[in-house]
């Protein structure tokens, strides 16, 4: 699997993702000013990285997360809830 990834939104350079040193996520380098606002963003996959370019381009901003989030759970009755933050 390639280290870093060219990633394009309606056939121009939103910019490039590139793997950490310990291959746990990739991080988002812009290209272009209009993708400035998720410049240094980890993100789990290189889709990841171009679907929040993609909503950029589309809708001038992220949207919102909730402000929590579900995690997998560590049993079938145990649900924790885990705080998270986009920016």
């Amino acid at each position: 699997m390639p280290d870093a990834y060219v990633i394009e939104v309606s056939g121009r350079t939103a910019g490039i993702v590139a793997r950490d040193s310990h291959n746990n996520s990739f991080n988002f380098f812009s290209a272009a000013p209009r993708f400035n606002a998720i410049e240094g963003q980890r993100f789990s996959d290189p889709l990841a990285a171009e679907r929040a370019a993609r909503m950029l381009a589309k809708y001038g901003s992220l949207p919102r997360r909730r402000e929590t989030e579900y995690s997998r759970p560590n049993s079938k009755d145990e649900l924790l809830m885990l705080s998270i933050s986009l920016f």
